[in-house]
């Protein structure tokens, strides 16, 4: 007796679930591949301000780890280094060649006459804003509290 009815009908049409995980699994590749030719499309502004940030907890976090006064200042108007001394009214610095950045292509410091010093309690002496300029992106702040901490400003 042959077999009939809604149960046994084959069906040509839809995918199967094998066909449906090969596309999903091709689509993926395809998704990640291309999300690595968007990420250079991200502001070069941005990303000088991620550094700079960076870069000041990492000092502000060697001060405490070391109970020294860490600075920190331009070198030049797209690099940023980092000068370690007793306290940060000392008149002698001692240059920390393990923390220092070199800002992206185009980004340059607003003024470079500015400098952070970090107690060895991780304070900031004062409050500094620091200026990131791009010719293409246009302008963008950072500044350092009293606390230590940073945030961007507009």
């Amino acid at each position: 007796m042959p077999r009939s009815g809604p149960l046994f009908e084959r069906r040509d049409s839809g995918l199967t679930l094998v066909e449906l995980l090969a596309v999903i699994a091709i689509l993926s590749i395809v998704l990640g591949t291309a999300s690595l030719y968007f990420k250079p499309m991200e502001s070069a502004l941005n990303s000088s301000a991620v550094l700079t940030q960076g870069l000041l907890r990492q000092a502000r976090s060697a001060a405490m780890a070391t109970t020294s006064a860490v600075r920190v200042g331009p070198s030049s108007d797209s690099e940023l280094m980092a000068e370690t001394a007793d306290s940060c009214s000392a008149t002698t610095w001692s240059v920390d060649g393990d923390i220092a950045v070199e800002l992206p292509t185009g980004v340059t410091f607003t003024d470079t006459s500015w400098n952070v010093c970090f107690s060895p309690r991780g304070m900031s002496e004062d409050n500094v804003k620091i200026g990131l300029y791009h010719g293409d992106f246009g302008k963008l702040g950072i500044e350092v509290l009293l606390g230590g901490t940073t945030r961007r400003i507009q």
